[in-house]
């Protein structure tokens, strides 16, 4: 709006800019909270300076009655309202940084920035509203004094209530401020070198994108006031996306990449006014201000958020204004020397043909500024910032904004059904952001949740939090959860973790010892080889055999055939034998084809048969053919065919199955003899060999 009365008062782009600039400039008056905190606290001196920002605004109230004395005198009156108005802001804006400092921690910090920004980014939606309405579409100046003074009400009022939040005084000691000392620490190495270089950069480059924005839609366009507060609707709307957006995945994703995010958007937004048409079309415009506010108040938060981080809070303060004020001096003078060049720009040629060719030029500038800007977003520490593609991923996937409101509802109740369900929600989610949210779950006094978040852990990568988690959970939670533990342990390659996976081979819980049995393959661990076959051999638990088979034949050799076959003799259910078969298939190199009949004997059993009879039709093989496809094979049969067969197998192989036979009931189980029947069939079965 100050900009709106500015242009009614005939101001030029010089004016603009250098009215404008007070927003930046002035942010070294921070030094004057920075004296007043140790006296009053960060919430009294956030008070006092809002005050007299609001204060302030009177001499903006009486710019528009100095109009008829003098034209420029009337300008200078904006010029020391905005001048007041800044230094207060500025002032008190500091104190702002202590206060979100005391009221939060690292886990809810950036919540709170972007929760506080929603509440007035939605103020301000409803004041726009109120401002378009009573402007008009041509609405004499005595109107935006009066707005003006409803301002000025406002804040004294939100100061009164700044001086009654509570505080614990931590910055009441605050160290006597030094300057050389501060400036020192933000250049002391490259990390925060790239850091004050981000902290000029972003109040430098959104100065110019965001002033200038109303000088497009006035100039270029011809708007009427009450059109270019529609448009300043539409600006907060974006703002408040970003504020809601920010608040959900700032703590969680870091504020790194989504300053990178946030940049690309910015240069979207330049390159859209670059490309704008000559003939109004109010969707682009519009887009042009939506993403203008989202970028401010996105920037801002992440800006704010990676800056409390970073610094320490016993010195956060007189680091603020340093960082700050410099940002602020450098976004000064930019938005000053831009609004000078828009002007000349402006006069050096016919503006008629294209009223927004000063503008293109000026952008394309801003161009190389923004893209620099970026270039000092990816060289800054990423701190525990995610990578750019999950960030991307979280801020767009809706099972991600799904997931971060079933956490935050899980934190806020506290109950194991809100609990489960976040956790399937997290398991659904396609990044990798929720990792202390899992953490938390899988510490959880229940078994369900803790199983839940064992499962969700396919969406985690594994650090030393985590390992940690799942090794005590393998001591601690037999006959629970520790054979997923010990899953995921082997799955992600934990060598550390051999010694308990070992002790774990001898637990009563047969699904932790067959899990652990599973880890140690995974890890490639045969120096364990005798303790796993010690478990198979004294095992009868069909999970613990399945695991253990397929240890010895990715690792064993040709003694532990007779070993696999041994167990067929126990009473274990059919799919266990399954398993079994495939371990034998594994051992002797016929995995691959033996899986293959194996799954279309499951499917398609004739037709797997009927296969059979053509693939062995050279070999005496009717009689096999036609056991299996009984259902009711008789043992004889097979020892028949073994011994009439025996030239062509090795003699350790004769004579194993020849031994397994004499064990077998009569009359085989389908399992046993679907097995059989392929190994004295195989073309392959004399080729097995042993290194």
């Amino acid at each position: 709006m100050v900009i709106l009365l500015l242009l009614r008062l005939g101001a030029t782009e010089t004016w603009v800019g250098i009215v404008a600039s007070l927003q930046y400039i002035t942010l070294p008056a921070m030094i004057l909270g920075y004296y007043t905190v140790p006296k009053r606290g960060v919430t009294g001196t956030a008070g006092l300076f809002w005050a007299l920002r609001s204060c302030s605004a009177a001499f903006m109230i009486v710019a528009p009655w100095s109009l008829k004395l003098d034209g420029n005198l009337s300008l200078w009156f904006m010029f020391l309202g905005s001048l007041g108005f800044m230094t207060g802001r500025a002032a008190g804006l500091m104190a702002f940084t202590g206060i979100i400092t005391e009221l939060t921690t690292a886990q809810d910090r950036g919540e709170l920035i972007s929760n506080s920004s929603k509440i007035a980014q939605f103020g301000s939606i409803l004041m726009t509203i109120v401002m378009a309405v009573f402007l008009g579409a041509s609405a004499p100046v005595y109107r935006y004094q009066i707005l003006l003074a409803f301002g000025m009400v406002c804040g004294l009022v939100a100061a009164s209530a700044i001086w009654r939040v509570p505080e614990a005084g931590i910055f009441h000691n605050t160290p006597p401020f030094k300057l050389w000392q501060e400036l020192k620490w933000s250049l002391a190495t490259r990390g925060r070198q790239w850091f004050m270089a981000m902290m000029i950069g972003i109040p430098v480059t959104q100065g110019l994108t965001y002033a200038f924005g109303i000088l497009i839609a006035k100039q270029g366009y011809g708007l009427t006031d009450q059109k270019v507060m529609l448009l300043f609707l539409v600006a907060t709307v974006g703002g408040i996306i970003a504020s809601y957006t920010y608040s959900v995945f700032l703590d969680r994703v870091g504020s790194r990449p989504l300053l990178v995010i946030t940049g690309f958007i910015d240069l979207g937004g330049v390159f859209l006014v670059i490309l704008l048409p000559v003939e109004y079309n109010a969707f682009l415009i519009a887009i042009l201000f939506f993403v203008n506010g989202y970028v401010s108040i996105a920037l801002h938060a992440a800006m704010q958020h990676y800056f409390i981080s970073i610094s320490h809070r016993q010195n956060q303060l007189a680091q603020g204004i340093v960082t700050r004020a410099l940002g602020g001096i450098s976004a000064g003078l930019a938005l000053s020397l831009g609004g000078w060049m828009l002007e000349e720009i402006k006069l050096s040629g016919p503006m008629a043909a294209d009223p927004l060719r000063h503008f293109r030029w000026f952008y394309c500038g801003l161009v190389i500024l923004l893209i620099a800007r970026t270039v000092i977003f990816f060289k800054i520490s990423p701190l525990k910032s995610q990578g750019i593609r999950n960030s991307l991923s979280a801020l767009f996937s809706p099972w991600d904004w799904r997931a971060i409101h079933a956490v935050k509802r899980a934190l806020t109740v506290q109950r194991e059904d809100e609990e489960s369900r976040a956790l399937q929600a997290l398991m659904q989610s396609g990044s990798r952001i929720y990792q202390a949210d899992l953490e938390r779950y899988l510490n959880s006094p229940s078994i369900f949740i803790r199983q839940k978040a064992m499962n969700a852990l396919v969406r985690a990568q594994p650090s030393e939090e985590l390992i940690a988690i799942l090794q005590k959970d393998l001591q601690v939670n037999q006959f629970t959860t520790a054979h997923l533990a010990a899953y995921w342990l082997g799955h992600w390659k934990v060598t550390a973790a051999v010694p308990l996976l070992c002790n774990a081979l001898g637990s009563d819980d047969f699904m932790l010892s067959g899990a652990a049995i599973h880890a140690l393959v995974e890890l490639d661990e045969r120096s364990t080889l005798s303790m796993v076959e010690k478990r198979f051999l004294e095992s009868k638990n069909p999970y613990e055999l399945i695991e253990g088979a397929r240890a010895l034949s990715l690792w064993g050799n040709q003694q532990y055939y007779k070993v696999l076959l041994g167990k067929y003799l126990l009473d274990i259910p059919p799919q266990a034998k399954d398993e079994l078969s495939l371990s034998v298939a594994r051992l002797l190199g016929l995995y691959d084809s033996f899986y293959s009949d194996l799954g279309l004997w499951h499917r398609e059993a004739s037709q797997l048969l009927s296969e059979w009879q053509e693939r062995f039709a050279h070999r005496d093989s009717a009689g096999l053919i036609d056991a299996v496809r009984s259902g009711k094979p008789h043992r004889e049969l097979f020892a028949e065919s073994l011994n009439h067969q025996s030239g062509r197998f090795q003699t350790w192989f004769y004579e194993d199955t020849q031994s397994f036979f004499r064990k077998l009931p009569p009359q085989l189980h389908q399992e046993t003899a679907f097995l059989m029947a392929f190994l004295l069939l195989s073309d392959f079965g004399l080729y097995i060999y042993f290194d």
